[in-house]
């Protein structure tokens, strides 16, 4: 009696995916579902298989140090026309897209129950844990089918700023307010000089005018 061969964490995933690729794309020619869209679904699924096979290949090379995303130069943005027809991005799209038939059911509901099984396989979880490329790849993907990630995929929330604490009014603040002018400290006395102060003589012109007024205010006889 020959035993069954085990198919690998890879071949796995690959063949839940592309039946999952073929069943949307069938299902959405026989209701007339937008060929450009399926088209778009058909290699978004393609790609996840490719990266997929890729991110365990690596981990298998070195599972000592998991696979880092390379630092990428900046580079100027090219100008490209805008996008005609993009994929959706709200929770459960690709069960919501392909309607469900009465004999078939929804085209998308196996491939779910496939992605749900191979979340509680013990070396896709370890796979996770030791690689975050993997977490990367498969969060998108539980989205697409409405699948709440498990803890592993979850993303870590980020630290609260704490709030400012308030000032105190009882205590005494000593930056006025803005509203508030500013009091200004008294200057400080001149220092007296040295050298004694000589009396100031008035100017000629001052004299004039003191003699003036002196021989107005008398009366002189003759």
């Amino acid at each position: 009696m020959t035993e069954t061969p085990t198919l690998s964490l890879t071949d796995r995933f690959a063949a839940i995916i592309r039946g999952l690729r073929n069943d949307v794309c069938t299902r959405g020619f026989q209701t007339g579902l937008n060929q450009l869209l399926l088209a778009l679904i058909s290699t978004r699924l393609t790609r996840i298989v490719e990266r997929f096979a890729a991110i365990v290949s690596r981990d298998r090379a070195n599972p000592a140090q998991p696979a880092e995303t390379p630092s990428r130069k900046p580079r100027p943005a090219p100008q490209r026309e805008p996008a005609p027809l993009r994929l959706p991005y709200h929770f459960a799209w690709l069960l919501r897209l392909v309607p469900p038939t009465i004999t078939q059911g929804n085209a998308a509901v196996n491939g779910r129950i496939g992605i749900q099984s191979l979340l509680d396989d013990p070396e896709l979880l370890a796979l996770i844990a030791r690689n975050r490329a993997a977490g990367r790849l498969l969060r998108p993907l539980c989205h697409m089918l409405g699948i709440q990630p498990p803890p592993l995929l979850r993303r870590p929330k980020r630290p609260r700023t704490p709030n400012p604490i308030p000032p105190d009014p009882n205590l005494t603040d000593p930056t006025p307010p803005l509203n508030q002018p500013r009091r200004r400290s008294p200057r400080a006395a001149p220092r007296p000089s040295p050298f004694p102060s000589k009396p100031r003589t008035p100017p000629a012109w001052d004299q004039q005018l003191a003699l003036h007024q002196i021989l107005a205010t008398r009366d002189f006889q003759f």
